[in-house]
């Protein structure tokens, strides 16, 4: 029998003889790495997700897109937009949609149409600006994802505001490299042309995609909300349901946002040699690079900066990256004004305003019977609503060294029923991701039960009939819709769908700030109609016990029981009706005292200093009149006192 210290030594050595078996299979089938370029346009393909257009999403991404890109084109040269979107099913077992869009905005020159539709991450979008595309890649996305799923190319008609001539192209992408492959390019002729103004747009594509009830929904709430948004827009939506209008509510525009130099306090290393290659021909000095290529940043300031580097100044092309980076650090580190605000479009009060006071909403008939609609759908119309009384409020601020203007509109009462919360960045509607918004935040730390609105109240008078109410927020009981907007050059979105913003700086409080000014416009009207209400339920349940009590007593006096209805009904209807004159009047007082605060505020100061005024001039009358009787009657009593003259006469 082997012992069995011998037995582990076997044991061991075979183990070892595997292990170095096994190794030199590894060493002699050595894995090589492939290094491989990938077209950007194969790139967003893969990963479509990062542009949104993920499964079924896509045909409200690609409607987006257009909507966007319309309105952008319209706006740039301040053109009342007219835009008509179309989205036919045109093969239900394929799942193959045909969209188009049609617009007045500039045009595209003929020769950049190919690049401009079909080769990614070539834009006109990629400058310091406001504007709603973000990476101009919406319309590429059209283009690829319908070379990608069809055999049908896409068509263009464009005819730019300068060359006035009406160009088709017929266009795919090759998504391997990159580029358009041009299938068809001419002239149309005046007699057929598409594009009836003398400049416009026209884009139409198929795609491969299908289309849930909740997508559905969420392209008529864009098309609904972009015209809120844009109420000086005339825009045309034809589904398979039918075909509707969103109508021009006013005529006046935003100003156009303008290009605006990067802040020195955002440059970076490529930030700075971009702006030195601006200037490559040209015999100029990094002092002058920095000074006319960045906003708030003088001459003089720049030649501080190049002083504090120790670094001579040259020309601007002989500098070597070690000594760039030093001026870099040195702008991170160096406080500079604040970033100019002019060249921002914000939709401003009077626009939004008439946005609030005519909200669209697409009805669906089949739902719901309506007798009389707006439209002339087939299965769907527009209702419109309006509300009992809108107001406006907007702060400016600055959030990573851009300047942002936050905007913020209530609408409440009338047509409206619940609470909606719109989110809109630079006039683009956001639909998805609600819950992680910077919006949603604010609306649920702002509480408007401080105005004197209590909860219980707002239950009982706004809250009938919905039964699965989630919150318990006062705000969301009420008829309240809610509208954000924030502009910018630079949105702090979450994601690259744009669907969320971020709450980054002070942005969450600036908005606290707009929510609680609106929140004490429209308090008191809220507080009247909750007395409303109130008075009207207490009213129907005195009619309610009336009919009872008059029987009661008709029965024992033997009184004719219509008199005693009548007799009781009309003094119910009294009270109550002198109950509600005395709390409207009361509130009204508190609504225009509050309307007038600062001016009560300036009066009351006024009158105060008056006051204090007359207080001091009585008072120092009245010590002047003490001291003067004082004095009189100091010399009554020296009058009258004997002297020793007195006592020699007697």
């Amino acid at each position: 029998m082997k012992s069995s210290t011998t037995l582990e030594l076997k044991y061991h050595e075979k183990r070892k003889k595997n292990y170095n078996f096994s190794n030199n299979n590894i060493d002699n089938k050595k894995v090589k790495i492939k290094y491989n370029k990938k077209a950007e346009s194969e790139f967003f393909v893969d990963n479509s997700a990062l542009a949104g257009f993920t499964g079924e999403r896509i045909l409200y991404m690609a409607i987006r897109e257009l909507i966007e890109n319309s309105l952008d084109s319209c706006e740039a040269n301040h053109i009342l937009p007219e835009i008509r979107i179309e989205l036919k099913h045109i093969d239900q077992e394929n799942d193959l949609w045909s969209i188009s869009c049609t617009d007045n905005g500039v045009g595209i020159p003929s020769e950049k149409v190919p690049v401009a539709v079909c080769s990614f991450l070539t834009s006109g979008k990629y400058v310091e600006k406001q504007q709603r595309g973000l990476f101009g890649v919406g319309l590429k996305m059209i283009a690829a994802f319908s070379t990608k799923d069809t055999d049908t190319p896409i068509k263009i008609w464009s005819k730019d505001l300068e060359e006035m001539v009406e160009y088709y192209h017929e266009l795919r992408t090759d998504i391997s490299t990159n580029k358009p492959i041009i299938l068809e390019k001419n002239v149309v002729p005046d007699s057929d042309s598409i594009i009836k103004h003398n400049h416009g747009f026209k884009i139409s594509a198929t795609l491969r995609a299908r289309l849930s009830p909740i997508t559905k929904n969420k392209i008529n709430d864009y098309v609904t909300q972009s015209s809120i948004v844009n109420p000086y827009a005339d825009i045309t939506f034809e589904n398979d349901d039918g075909k509707i209008t969103f109508e021009r509510r006013t005529e006046k525009m935003p100003e156009p946002a303008k290009e605006v130099l990067p802040h020195p306090a955002e440059m970076d290393l490529q930030t700075l040699k971009k702006a030195i290659l601006n200037f490559r021909n040209q015999k100029t000095t990094i002092q002058g690079v920095l000074s006319n290529s960045f906003q708030k940043l003088s001459n003089e300031k720049a030649k501080e900066i190049i002083n504090r580097t120790d670094i001579k100044n040259k020309p601007a092309d002989q500098y070597v990256e070690q000594e760039l980076i030093k001026i870099v650090n040195i702008c991170k580190h160096t406080k500079f004004q604040s970033p100019n605000t002019d060249h921002l479009s914000p939709i401003g009060e009077q626009i939004l305003t008439a946005g609030m006071m005519s909200e669209y909403t697409i009805v669906n008939n089949k739902e719901q019977n309506i007798s009389k609609n707006e439209g002339n759908g087939k299965n769907i119309n527009l209702k419109i609503l309006k509300p009992a009384m809108t107001s406006y409020s907007s702060r400016s601020t600055v959030i990573n060294n851009r300047p942002t203007i936050i905007e913020c509109g209530i609408a409440y009462g009338g047509d409206i029923s619940s609470f909606k919360l719109y989110r809109f960045a630079n006039k683009i509607p956001l639909l998805y991701d609600e819950g992680s918004d910077v919006a949603r935040e604010v609306v649920s730390e702002v509480n408007i039960n401080k105005m004197g609105i209590t909860k219980k109240d707002a239950k009982e008078q706004f809250a009938q009939g919905q039964n699965n109410l989630k919150s318990d927020r006062v705000a969301e009981i009420l008829p309240i819709h809610i509208f954000f907007h924030i502009c910018s050059t630079k949105i702090p979105y979450k994601s690259a769908g744009k669907e969320s913003i971020a709450s980054e700086g002070d942005m969450k409080r600036y908005m606290k700030y707009c929510l609680s000014d609106l929140y004490r416009k429209v308090s008191a009207q809220i507080r009247k109609d909750l007395k409303i209400k109130e008075a009207e339920n207490r009213l129907r349940l005195y009619k309610f016990y009336i009919p009872l009590i008059s029987e009661a007593i008709s029965d024992t006096l033997d009184i004719n029981i219509e008199k005693l209805n009548q007799a009781f009904n009309y003094v119910a209807e009294k009270h109550v009706k002198k109950e509600r004159m005395h709390e409207e009047q009361s509130l009204d007082t508190e609504e225009n005292s509050n309307n007038s605060g600062k001016k009560i505020l300036k009066e009351r100061k006024k009158q105060n200093l008056i006051l204090e005024s007359n207080r001091h001039k009585k008072i120092h009358k009245e010590e002047k009149k003490e001291k003067k009787s004082k004095v009189s009657k100091t010399l009554r009593k020296n009058f009258e006192k004997p002297t020793l003259f007195d006592f020699e006469i007697r």
